[in-house]
């Protein structure tokens, strides 16, 4: 069919929706599973009805499909004919799971035609989950009969007619190439080791994404074998047994065909695949046979089974005239009266709660490029820079200038508003990101049978989009390492005092320049001795390790490689998911904190710096160096006196302040720079605090105050400590932006802040 530009905009505003319904539907799920509340049944009934709805006005059939099963299974549960059972909870997040692969291939191909297979087997799955129910045969101990997820695509819808120019064409073939030759490498780590569920779920998502690119270029071919690797892999992924113990040998000569077609569409050749037939038959003989195929082997007659098939794809009116349970025109009549009463319904309705859709309704939206946005925050970014170099221009020193005054204090007004709209526009709350937590903990707590209770705190805290994508993969291992190793059994909780159910608590926070994202479980802690006793086998570290700190110890968990556990389980347990989140931390030159008590829990916090932000700094200066301190950090500013400075045996200096003694640091030391003087009494002693604790930095000078553009160091520096990013000055120069945190850390172990009695 061909799609114009307005048809787009409605599908991918139909997808944008559904993909918010389904952030919202997968807790209030879970949490339908543990309280059975009528306000959360009906809320999610209307989310999948909202769905379903949406996606019969635009023809995705499938998707209508088991939009409709679920919502059937919905309605006879919240009208109390059948019971709820965790096996109803299972099948509804594996409708949400349906419905985001169905979302992606609609994004893909503006068609949901090669979901066929898929929507077979889950309506299947809620039909039967229906029939068991009503026979009363389900105690919800057990799960559904696994259905196998075979798929033979047949011809795709008909796609909108692209025209595809040479620079489309490049563009697939560079990326498919990448695609591929990552799927490769994946392929053969997984040939030698079969058992690791990142190394293949990496391999599924290219897979996947190379099926996406073939579908929307319409190299159908080549989509269909893409798509026959990606349902094995599908297979792996979910833990399900393959015909054979090494897939790895034919998905590889599949994967050789493809390249091979690659490489054909460079050249302009046909990108016809030889015996595609064959190569999908041998793809196919690795899983085991559907379940519709095992019942006629069973004896069931294949047209029976056929027409159960067919029966399930039916609405239920339809189904009772071929029965001859019901006539043309009782169906018609019941139909019109259901859109009479959903109609008055709508009209007649009070909610109980404001709905955010309500208010959407309000307000209109508009898409932007992410990459518009960048543009405009770092323009926004140089007008704050060139506000300074204007109003603070070395030309001007010494003039009395009031109009000239006037209007730079006008201006300093109008950009510092512009800077905080522009910069709001990015940043979005963290509640999206931790609510999709609270489906990956209910799986992997039923997968290790553990109980678990999910907190979640600071949902309202904004956080820049890129760095929410950043933080994701973290998240999750942090949460699965907290799960699987974090988290005792029930029974071990219990034989220590505990309540059986542990808890996780995941929170956000703004703090001092940064946000923290923190991950803390009352489980059983970090065990000091198996580190170091990992450590030293691995030659980490020499000795017994007795002159490290806690802090060094429980760090080394972020190490490539490094895992104590005792046995390798498909959660967690090789020691590669802690690396990848101290890798994604140092892309945003993030840092992150860990602290532990054995027997009662641990907390891993995430630091992220605000480095797209523009802040309020102070401007100090120790001999002819510049630098910029945050104004959140700071406490007070003072020139001390000579009885208020105190030498320890080891050398430290401490000042004291009123009934407090804080340390001192010289930032002339830290910078290797000269100061002016030599004492600490001609200089400027400034109070920062730093996570409830405090000390002091030894200035010569406090210049003023002034917006601050934080600027990354550049690469080829990397991570300075003491530094957090850099600025530009008002006369041009380059300015460095102090880490308060950084310059803590060098005194860590050291007094920071002594209470006395006078």
């Amino acid at each position: 069919m061909d799609i114009d530009d307005d048809q787009i905009e409605i599908i991918q505003e139909f997808i944008t929706e559904s993909r918010d319904m389904i952030e919202q539907l997968e807790p209030q799920i879970i949490e339908l599973g543990q309280n059975s509340d009528p306000e959360i049944m009906n809320a999610i009934f209307r989310l999948f009805h909202s769905m379903k709805g949406s996606a019969g006005f635009l023809e995705f059939d499938h998707l209508t499909r088991v939009a409709h099963a679920a919502e059937n299974l919905l309605d006879l549960i919240r009208n109390n004919e059948i019971s709820l059972v965790p096996n109803h909870v299972n099948l509804l997040c594996l409708a949400c799971d349906f419905a985001k692969e169905a979302l992606d291939t609609v994004e893909n191909c503006y068609s949901d035609a090669a979901m066929v297979g898929p929507a077979d087997i889950m309506a299947e799955q809620l039909h039967q989950a229906i029939e068991i129910a009503k026979g009363g045969q389900d105690d919800g101990s057990e799960a559904l009969p696994e259905i196998d997820q075979t798929v033979e695509v047949g011809a795709m819808a008909e796609l909108p007619q692209l025209e595809i120019n040479d620079e489309m064409r490049q563009s697939f073939i560079t990326e498919g190439v990448e695609l591929l030759q990552n799927a490769e490498q994946g392929m053969l780590a997984w040939g030698q080791n079969n058992n690791d569920p990142e190394a293949l779920a990496d391999l599924f998502r290219n897979m996947h994404s190379f099926k996406g690119n073939c579908g929307f270029f319409g190299f159908s071919e080549m989509e269909k074998l893409a798509h026959q690797m990606e349902t094995v892999l599908d297979r792996a992924k979910a833990g399900s047994p393959l015909a054979t113990d090494n897939p790895a040998d034919t998905l590889l000569s599949a994967l050789d065909l493809l390249q091979n077609a690659v490489a054909e569409i460079s050249e302009n050749r046909d990108t016809g695949i030889p015996d595609l037939d064959a190569q999908i038959l041998e793809l196919q003989r690795l899983l085991p046979p559907m379940l519709g195929e095992i019942l006629v082997e069973e004896g069931v007659e294949a047209e029976h089974v056929s027409a159960a098939i067919e029966t399930q794809k039916k609405p239920i009116g339809e189904i009772l005239i071929d029965q001859g349970k019901a006539s043309s025109e009782q169906v018609n009549k019941a139909l019109e009266k259901q859109g009479a009463a959903q109609s008055s319904q709508k009209k007649g309705a009070k909610p109980q709660k404001p709905r955010a859709a309500a208010n959407q309704a309000k307000k209109q939206d508009i898409r932007v490029d992410l990459g518009k946005l960048d543009n405009l925050i770092n323009l926004i970014g140089e007008m704050v820079i060139a506000e300074n170099m204007l109003i603070n221009n070395p030309d001007l020193k010494g003039m009395e200038l009031e109009n000239f005054t006037k209007a730079g204090q006008h201006m300093s007004k109008l950009v510092r508003e512009l800077q905080e709209m522009a910069m709001t526009i990015r940043m979005i709350p963290v509640a999206g990101l931790f609510r999709r937590m609270i489906r990956l903990v209910h799986d992997i707590s039923a997968k290790a049978g553990k109980k678990v209770d999910l907190v979640l705190l600071g949902e309202e805290t904004e956080i820049d989009k890129t760095v929410i994508e950043t933080i994701t993969d973290p998240l999750v291992h942090l949460l699965r390492n907290s799960l699987d190793h974090g988290l005792e059994p029930p029974e071990e909780r219990l034989a220590a005092g505990k309540n059986e159910k542990g808890t996780v608590t995941l929170s956000a926070r703004h703090e001092e320049g940064e946000v923290w994202v923190t991950v803390k479980d009352d489980g059983r802690g970090l065990n000091r001795d198996s580190i170091v006793k990992k450590a030293i086998s691995k030659g980490l570290i020499e000795g017994d390790g007795s002159d490290l700190s806690d802090k060094e110890i429980y760090n080394m968990i972020f190490m490539p490689g490094f895992s104590t556990a005792a046995q390798v389980t498909d959660i967690s347990g090789r020691g590669v998911g802690m690396d990848v989140v101290k890798r994604n931390l140092e892309k945003i030159k993030g840092k992150i904190n860990v602290s532990s008590t054995p027997g009662q829990g641990s907390q891993i916090d995430l630091r992220i710096p605000l480095t797209l932000a523009i802040i309020d700094g102070m401007l100090v200066r120790v001999g002819d160096t510049m630098a910029i301190l945050p104004t959140l950090s700071i406490l007070e500013a003072f020139r001390p006196e000579k009885g208020q400075i105190t030498r320890t045996p080891e050398g430290d200096e401490l000042v004291r302040v009123r009934e407090n003694f804080f340390p001192i640091i010289r930032l002339q030391e830290v910078l290797e720079k000269k100061p002016d003087p030599q004492e600490l009494t001609e200089g400027i002693l400034i109070i920062l605090e730093h996570q409830e604790n405090s000390f002091c930095l030894c200035v010569d000078e406090i210049v003023g105050q002034q917006q601050t553009v934080i600027k990354g160091l550049s690469d080829f520096i990397g991570n300075v400590t003491g530094v957090s990013g850099c600025t530009i000055l008002g006369d041009g120069g380059v300015c460095l932006i102090l880490d308060i945190g950084g310059l803590r850390e060098s005194i860590q172990g050291k007094p920071i802040s002594l209470e006395i009695t006078v």
